[in-house]
């Protein structure tokens, strides 16, 4: 299969897999939320009705207040009072639902009149008798049936206090519960129907209210100022709040939540249909960022396929600055490099063949090996090969500190060199894959056993950049330290001590494998790791058993060796250096 068709097939299955994850999310996240909005908004809906209705009965409670503290009330005989009354049944019957016996006076007995020709006896109405306990500022009654006029109305029943503070009788408000009716009956949300009760059951409107609801609502009206309840296994919404100047008014309202979710059905339709055409937008771009990138590719393994029967002359010559353009000129570069090697190799092979009996004639010695890889590095560099001379010079220099005369003891300045011309050598092997560091703060000289670096970071290089599959880097760390230090602790008892990591940002060691490493180190057994065991029991065997080689590893993360080395016995510099 087609790399392209991979890529689609791949942006396919993403696309498809976010649409329907966005889909579900988007959704349930846009169910909840317009769920919770319709919820609040219901809620503050009612709760702003229930506030109309009771800043009508404020009004009226505030007029009785002002009409309570007339003079004629309070000072004047019944003749006045009820002159009073008649006058006030004229001018503001209209404005509490009734035309005409709104208001009335009376005395403790019960009797009061609206006119001075009719009179209204009370001494047997619950709320009458519970307004002349003197508890409460005013009184609301139940639904009654006026004996006026027949209308249905509620009322208010204001007792009348003289200077100190007993009651001497009554003023009462009929309310039209017309009046009511229509208030709540501007409430028109979501065609649901609703209506003011009280916790006993008592319905005070005419609007036709939800027998199932009214039932439901009884055990919460006394206990809650508001909220709202699922009925009917969720298929209706009964909202419910308590109204302002009431003790045990509530207004009430019963809507299907079909009703109440028709916006979300429809938000939900419309956001499906904005997904899924992001979804074609983007099915379509990826079509054209897989050509953008497969399209080069096929070009680059074409000329891989011509490199490979010989054909030397390929070259892209791609523009652009992405990682493909990039690639395909390293491509070229990396054809003009293995050809002119190709063609050195060559040579070299020619003159290798020349050689091998004159080398084996002379019996190859270091001086030998030094003035042929001298040779070699002059002949690299008529050539113009720059690269090639760096890496035969830290060859050179590589083999010349390896041999060292013969001595096991080097400067760290020696050490440092070797290292790095194994690094020149393994950087132009590796290119932008391998790169190195070096922190070294020594402030006097210091001889050390020779080619404990090398090893260190030829595993770094081997086991731990270049399983990596990505770049990498060495950072090689020395520092001296001075004082005490305790048998053990990698060094002797005093003096200078010398500590060098080797640190790399490779695949790192498993745990496993790491208890191993360090197994094999404490008991200098040689297992995968040759190397690393070989130069701990070298630095073991010449500075004791306190000095030595750790290791601290985290898989995926990278790996550091640490070696501590301490001054050697002036006996052992003599044997061994000098």
């Amino acid at each position: 299969m087609r790399l392209q068709n991979k890529i689609l097939i791949l942006f396919s299955l993403l696309f498809t897999g976010g649409f329907l994850f966005l889909m579900f999310f988007s959704a349930n996240a846009v169910e909840r939320t317009n769920s919770n909005m319709v919820d609040s908004f219901s809620t503050q809906s009612f709760e702003f009705k229930s506030q109309e209705v009771g800043q009508w009965l404020g009004q009226r409670l505030t007029e009785l207040r002002v009409i309570a503290m007339n003079s004629a009330l309070e000072e004047g005989t019944i003749q006045e009072a009820v002159s009073y009354i008649g006058r006030l049944n004229e001018n503001l019957g209209t404005q509490y639902g009734n035309e005409w016996g709104t208001f009335a006076v009376g005395y403790k007995d019960g009797i009061g009149w609206v006119s001075s020709e009719r009179y209204i006896d009370i001494s047997e109405r619950e709320y009458f008798q519970e307004a002349m306990k003197g508890e409460r500022e005013y009184v609301l009654s139940a639904p009654v049936i006026s004996r006026t006029d027949q209308a249905e109305i509620s009322l208010i029943c204001y007792p009348l206090r003289n200077r100190d503070g007993k009651v001497y009788g009554f003023l009462n408000a009929a309310i039209s519960l017309k009046k009511l009716h229509d208030i709540v009956a501007e409430l028109d949300f979501y065609n649901g129907q609703s209506w003011i009760m009280d916790p006993k059951g008592t319905i005070y409107t005419r609007s036709g209210a939800n027998e199932k609801a009214v039932e439901a609502l009884l055990p919460h009206l006394s206990k809650e100022e508001k909220g709202f309840l699922d009925m009917e296994n969720g298929a209706a919404t009964v909202f419910y709040t308590r109204i302002p100047y009431t003790e045990q008014w509530y207004l009430c309202t019963s809507i299907e939540n079909s009703q109440l979710m028709e916006d979300t059905r429809q938000l939900k339709w419309k956001l499906s249909m904005v997904l899924l055409i992001v979804m074609i937008l983007l099915f379509l771009c990826s079509i054209l960022v897989a050509r953008s990138v497969t399209n080069p590719i096929g070009r680059l393994t074409e000329a891989m396929k011509r490199v490979e029967t010989g054909d030397w002359q390929v070259s892209l010559q791609m523009k652009g600055q992405d990682e493909i353009a990039r690639l395909s000129r390293s491509f070229d570069q990396m054809v003009r490099r293995v050809h002119s090697l190709v063609l050195q190799t060559a040579e070299n092979e020619r003159e290798k063949r020349n050689a091998e009996l004159r080398v084996l004639q002379a019996q190859i010695n270091p001086h030998f090996l030094y003035n042929t890889l001298d040779t070699l590095q002059y002949k690299a560099y008529d050539t113009g090969d720059e690269e090639m001379v760096t890496m035969i010079s830290a060859l050179s220099t590589f083999f010349r500190i390896s041999l060292s005369r013969g001595k096991e003891i080097i400067p760290l300045e020696k050490e440092l060199e070797h290292v790095k011309s194994y690094l020149k050598i393994q950087k132009i092997r590796f290119q932008d894959v391998l790169a190195y560091e070096f922190q070294v703060e020594v402030r006097e000289p210091f001889l050390v056993l020779k080619l404990i670096l090398q090893p260190l970071v030829e595993n770094a290089i081997q086991h731990g950049i270049k399983p990596k599959m990505a770049p990498g880097a060495i950072h090689i760390r020395v520092t001296q330290q001075e004082g005490t230090w305790q048998e053990g602790a990698g060094g002797g008892k005093n003096g200078r001590r010398l500590v060098i990591e080797v640190e790399d940002d490779g695949v790192g060691i498993e745990t496993k494998r790491l208890e191993e490493l360090k197994k094999e180190l404490r008991e200098g057994t040689a297992g995968k790791s040759y190397g690393l065991i070989n130069v701990n029991n070298r630095i073991r065997l010449l500075y004791g058993e306190g000095a030595g080689v750790t290791v601290r590893s985290q898989a995926g993360k990278g790996t550091c060796v640490r070696v501590v080395l301490t001054e050697l016995p002036q006996e052992n510099m003599e044997e061994l250096y000098g």
